[in-house]
Order: C-alpha cells, then structure tokens, then sequence
C-alpha cells in the first residue's frame, strides 16, 4: 500500500485505536465513549485480521474486503458492526464503489458503538464524493457528532466536508471549514498548506464577490478574503504578491494566516520539484490522438519554462501509441529513475495501468478508465465532457434552479451529455421539467421548442450544442422563453467572431479559467505561459492548459491526496483529488456579450431563475 493510500486508509482507524474516553459534554448531553477498535476486535482469531491486513498492504483491497465481509458473519456485536465497517472501506478503496454501498446498506445501524456510528457517517461521505453526490456527503458529515471525537477524526471530517462544499459551488462555506480545520493543526507545515487551499478556494469568487466578502464577512473570513484578492491582483509576480501579502501582514497581525502564507501560495504557480527530479511523459506520436498530444506537449513545455522554481525536472517523452505496451513503458521508466510519470493519453491504456493494481511511482494519467477501480499511485485527469454537464448542473442548483429543461442534439454525443446532467442534476435534488432533442441540420425548431417549453414549469434550460448548433438555435430559444439558458464549453471555439457570434448574446456556458481571460494579473500569467503558440488558443488551447495542470499537478499529488481539503488553483479548473484518484475540476460560469465570453459575474445581468 502507498503512503498516500495508507494515509487515507489509517485515519479512521488511527482514531478508533487511541484509547480515548471522552466525557465532554455538549448540549447538554454526554457524550458516550468512544471504544477503540483493537478492543472491540480482540476476540476474532489474530491469523485472519493479520491476513485481511496483509491483503490491503499488498494492494489487494478487494480481496481484503471479502474476507472482512467472510469474517463478520461469524462474529458478534460489535465486531461485526466494525469488519463491515472496514470492507466497505476495503472495497473503496479498490474503486468498487457499488460493493461499498451494499456493505454499507446492510449494516443495521441502532446497534452501533458511539465511534462506530460517527465511522459510519464518514465512510458514506467518502462514498458519495466518490460518486459524485456531494450534497448526500454534506447531510452525513453533518450529522456527526463532531465535537466527541478524537482530533485526528474531527481533521478527517472537516476535510471532507470542506470538498464536498467546494463540490457543491459554495466556495465561502468550503474556506469557513477549512478555517476550521486551521485551528486543529498544530503542524505548522500542514496549517501552511491548509491555508493555501483556504486562499484558492476564495480564488473560485469573482473580484467584485470578494470585495463584498472583505465588507460583510465574519471574523477571520474577511482577512482570508482580502488575502485572495491580493492573490488575483498580484498572482501574476510572486516576489510582488509576498511583498504585498507581509504589508497586509503587519496590518493584520491578529489573523491566523501565517507569515509564509504569501510565498507559499506564489509558490504554486511553479512546479514544486526537488534537485533531480525525473519525468517521463507517455504520449502517442502517431495515430487519432497525435495532435491533441502534441498540444499536451507544448503545454508541459511551456509550465517547465516558466518555472520560477528553481528546480526544473528533467523531461523524457516516449511513445505511448501502442496502448499494449504501455505497461512495459512503465516499468522501463520507472526502472530507469523516473520520480513521476504523466499520461497515457487513451483509455486503454490508462484500462491497463489500473488492471495492475499497483504503480511504482506517481502517475498523472491524462484521461479516464472506462470503470471504476483505483490502483495505487495512479491518478486521472480528464477534460470529460459529461464532467461539464454535471458542473453545469451544479452553477445551476447554486444560483437557486430546482426545475430544468433539456434540449440536446442527438445522436451519442447529446446522449451522453444530457445523461449526465440528469445524474448530477438528480443527486442534487433537481427535477427535469421537460427534455427534447434535435436534428442540427433543421433550420427552424419552432415546433421542439414549443412542445419542450409550452405549460413546463422551469428555472433554466440547459442546451447541448457546438458553436454552430448554438448560432443556430439559441436565437429560437431566447425568443421563445426569457429562462437562462446554460450550456457546456463546446458552444466557444477559443476565438470571437463579433459578427456571427452576436447569435450567442446573453448565453451562459462552464469553462476552463484559462479561455476566461478576465485580464487581471491572472491574464499576464497566461500571456507569458501561451508565448507565441498558436496552440495556446483557440479550439485546442484547453489541451494545452491541461498540460500546463499536469506539470504542475505531478509533484502535488501527494499533498491533495493526504487531505480531502486540499485544493489547486488550476488553469483548467479549481482541482481536487476525489477518494477514487480522480481529479476533480470545477470551472467557471461564463457568458457571451458583446465584446466576447466574460465571467458571468463580472457582468450586470448574471443570471437569475425564474423561481427560487
């Protein structure tokens, strides 16, 4: 088992195992004591536990999980409660995902142990992240009882809900418990990091949102506010940005935020390597995929270049078309020192490398498995379409919409994007009002959108389109309803035609921060990574930003791995790590006016539902 997994894995545990006996009391009642688990497991023969634990060790969570599940039918209250416990975490951590939940279902839960119940709460939180339900982790982690529990438990939980909050578009609740989580740290090194994440998650706000929060926001909150605005005003110059964040300092020395904060957080627009590091980089040099790798190429370039660092790696690119070989590339790299591993690119691929269970080093593949799984020290990143449908999904239920519409242009393609947004929509607790599809090739719609709006009770309509799908019928649909309309990042090429583009006017799409150039600091910063490559922008430029996140990423991993909190401000999203080793993006809501796509926040008339 990796450090990471390991780290992961034991926190629970760790905190069932100290011999805690808490009699705090808190509104007005006692808390029970918490029983550690090497008690409550004593009585099961010591041979199987050591070999279930053995089989964890070995990467084997599955198996692991079986015989956690074999073991508990012969045991008795509360064992049995606890070896459930531990296989459906046994089966997460694998990646099955439906054996976790299955486990978890049939765990009666009236019987529990006081520590067992609060374990219980915190592995359905990591199961929905997991899949994708945020909200559903929110309910669970507020239902524990978070003042009786052992420190290292109460860090776990605030962890996890401070993601599950960013997950659900309420970056301000997400920074409040991560401040949380600042004052149960005692390790500066782990406080330092934690306030990073602190500052990037305002970073998800608009400058006008956090201005508002420096004026109206509560205790440490403003502080954390003013420092994210010195962030987005100075990102761009870390020498400036550590000299304008220890002015703010000095005027504001009764704030938690820590005196290396400033430099830390200009610290993560380099690469973060130690002296002689090594990266191979698998990508295919022929074939359907040759040209997006080349874009991904020229964007590892690009960040190595800019690395105000100090400590560039050493990069080697190897030839990944052959999917069959990947393995052996693999093992070639890491026999020959490679200290991280970026891509492969194909599904599978990426299939290949997460049948192995376990990975040698650090690997940033650069797509996902077709299923879930998890195998040690491998972790995906994906540009997913069906992940912007489900972000859309979730600007909407955070602007206040309960009912939607869906109009999508079919074909596998709208299919699949309009699947998605249902799940996601669904999870959230939104309804679908009406949905319809549509042939590109019509010229009018009149008759669909009269069918999918007429007598539909709605708050937005969101529309499945590419950039000429949408010249084409967002027109009909603005004059055939006043509801916002949203769409996916597939409805902007990278470039603004004012005259063709006048049909997009008042259109809200999700997208990578790096097409939403707001011309701030942030926008220096782009200049300098894009240079003269052309494929920087335009349709492509999203492959080239996400080679940029790669570099960047690779060294961190560890960091977002050992803490659900943790958090990157990337160029192709917010990004995070998820319980499965997925990276997790959150974009921004962007809309067409009449100069071009802008944030939507930065404009008068960002968009309001019909009904709250």
């Amino acid at each position: 088992m990796s450090e990471i997994q390991a780290v992961r894995r034991c926190l629970p545990t760790l905190a069932l195992l100290m011999p805690l006996l808490l009699p705090a009391i808190f509104t007005g009642c006692a808390v029970s004591p918490i029983q550690d688990e090497s008690t409550i497991l004593a009585p099961l023969p010591r041979a199987d536990l050591d070999r279930a634990t053995a089989l964890e060790a070995q990467g084997k969570s599955a198996e692991a999980a079986k015989l956690y599940q074999e073991l508990s039918e012969k045991a008795q209250p509360p064992a049995r409660a606890q070896l459930r416990i531990k296989s459906a975490q046994a089966y997460l951590d694998a990646g099955e995902t439906a054996q976790a939940k299955q486990t978890l279902d049939a765990i009666p839960q009236p019987n529990l142990t006081a520590g067992q119940r609060e374990l219980l709460l915190l592995t359905r939180a990591d199961l929905a992240l997991a899949t994708g339900r945020p909200k559903d982790a929110i309910v669970d982690l507020e239902r524990m009882r978070a003042r009786g529990l052992p420190e290292s438990m109460q860090a776990q939980r605030l962890g996890t809900l401070a993601a599950a909050q960013r997950l659900g578009n309420d970056p301000v609740a997400a920074a409040e418990t991560l401040g949380s989580l600042d004052k149960l740290l005692n390790d500066q090194g782990e406080r330092l990091a934690n306030q990073v994440s602190i500052v990037s998650t305002l970073s998800l706000l608009s400058q006008p949102q956090l201005q508002q929060l420096t004026r109206q926001g509560r205790g440490a909150m403003k502080g954390w506010a003013d420092i994210a605005l010195l962030t987005q005003q100075s990102g761009a110059d870390p020498k400036g940005l550590d000299a304008s964040y220890r002015q703010w300092q000095q005027r504001h020395r009764s704030h938690p935020a820590l005196p290396g904060l400033g430099r830390a957080y200009a610290d993560t627009l380099t690469g973060g390597y130690q002296p002689g590091d090594k990266i191979t980089v698998m990508l295919p040099r022929s074939g359907r995929f040759a040209s997006a790798a080349k874009v991904i190429r020229n964007g590892i370039e690009a960040a190595s270049r800019a690395d105000a660092g100090g400590q560039r790696p050493t990069l080697a690119f190897v030839d990944s078309t052959n999917t069959r070989r990947v393995k052996n590339l693999h093992a070639t790299a890491t026999k020959q020192g490679a200290d991280y591993l970026i891509g492969p690119l194909e599904k599978p691929a990426v299939d290949s490398l997460l049948a192995t269970r376990t990975l040698s080093a650090p690997t940033l593949a650069l797509n996902e498995a077709s299923r879930d799984g998890r195998a040690e020290n491998l972790f995906q990143f994906s540009l997913s379409p069906e992940n912007e449908a489900a972000e859309v999904a979730s600007k909407a239920a955070a602007m206040g919409a309960k009912r939607a519409l869906l109009l999508y242009p079919k074909g596998d393609w709208g299919e699949r994007l309009a699947s998605a947004f249902r799940r996601q929509w669904s999870s959230l607790g939104g309804t679908v009002s009406g949905q319809a599809s549509f042939d590109p090739s019509w010229s009018t719609y009149d008759k669909t959108l009269a069918k999918l709006i007429d007598g539909k009770d709605a708050d937005m309509l969101f529309l499945v389109a590419t950039t000429e799908m949408a010249r084409k019928v967002y027109p009909q649909i603005r004059s055939a309803t006043p509801l916002p309309v949203i769409s996916t990042s597939h409805v902007y090429s990278g470039g603004f035609d004012p005259v063709k583009d006048q049909a997009l006017i008042g259109l809200y799409f999700v997208d990578i921060p790096w097409m939403l150039d707001t011309g701030g600091s942030d926008s220096r910063a782009r200049r300098a990574l894009a240079g003269n490559a052309s494929s920087a922008k335009g349709p492509l430029a999203r492959l080239y930003a996400m080679g940029i996140d790669a570099y960047r990423l690779a060294p961190r991993l560890s960091a977002l791995a050992n803490s659900q909190g943790a958090y990157y401000p990337g160029q192709t999203g917010g990004l995070a790590l998820d319980p499965l080793g997925r990276i997790t993006r959150q974009l921004m809501l962007g809309r067409f006016s009449e100069n071009g796509p802008r944030p939507a926040d930065s404009l008068t008339d960002a968009p309001q539902t019909q009904r709250q």
